[in-house]
């Protein structure tokens, strides 16, 4: 088996477990041994095949982040961590992430949070992730 196919396969094995962002892959076949144009053929053999789906993938990813009552600050964070930073600049996450869906996530996350002060409220919603409208927006509507 050629290098190329040895790299093609182990990404072929991690797909099966779990979807991939295409530059978290790429960075683990990286991380497996392969030389940049080793990972960069695996890909495009992949992206042939229709294996990599980066805005499906982006999909499944904001509807978890969602339904753990966290925000879109989050969700960029976690791209960024990821080494998916390009995602943020090349897709519109408000499309993937609308901010209704954002507040009604901060709605459920203010029923877990309890009775305090609105300003603390806010503070909580921000520290999870929300952005700043999407927490004032919700603490307003619980009011």
């Amino acid at each position: 088996m050629d290098q190329s196919n040895k790299y093609f396969d182990f990404a072929c094995r991690l797909l099966a477990k779990r979807d991939y962002f295409t530059e978290e892959l790429r960075q683990k076949i990286i991380a497996k041994g392969a030389t940049a144009e080793e990972a960069a053929a695996a890909i495009e053999k992949l992206n042939r095949f229709n294996y990599l789906d980066d805005s499906q993938v982006l999909r499944k990813y904001i509807s978890e982040i969602s339904a753990k009552g966290k925000g879109i600050n989050y969700l960029k964070q976690k791209l960024y961590e990821k080494g998916c930073s390009a995602l943020l600049y090349s897709l519109d996450l408000a499309e993937f992430y609308p901010f209704e869906e954002e507040c009604a996530a901060a709605e459920k996350a203010l029923a877990k949070l309890g009775e305090c002060e609105e300003e603390k409220l806010v503070t909580k919603l921000v520290s999870r992730g929300f952005s700043l409208s999407a927490a004032l927006y919700a603490v307003k509507r619980k009011n």
